[in-house]
């Protein structure tokens, strides 16, 4: 089995429909919401690239901004609120 990374994607997009596109296509990658405008999920290295297409299509370079990180939320992470059940968590469920 391919190895899978940690990643957590964050954007700030101003068009709704754009946002809301955005949104449904990285979760179809597999990735999973933390909070409004983040996202995160343990990916195999050629969705992280599906990932980085999609921002850079979806997005409008003029007023929107994104960045795509590696994480580790699942292990050294402090959370204030309601966390995400990482443990339960598989790349290639559906949400």
């Amino acid at each position: 089995m391919a190895k899978t990374t940690e990643v957590l994607i964050a954007y700030d997009i101003e068009d709704n429909k754009m946002r809301t596109r955005l949104f449904n296509q990285l979760k179809d990658v597999g990735m999973i919401s933390v909070q409004k405008s983040v996202m995160w999920g343990r990916l195999l290295p050629a969705d992280i690239k599906l990932a980085k297409r999609i921002l850079a299509t979806e997005i409008d370079q003029n007023t929107d901004k994104a960045f795509i990180m590696v994480s580790k939320m699942s292990e050294n992470t402090l959370f204030f609120g309601s966390k995400p059940n990482f443990e339960e968590y598989d790349s290639h469920d559906i949400y």
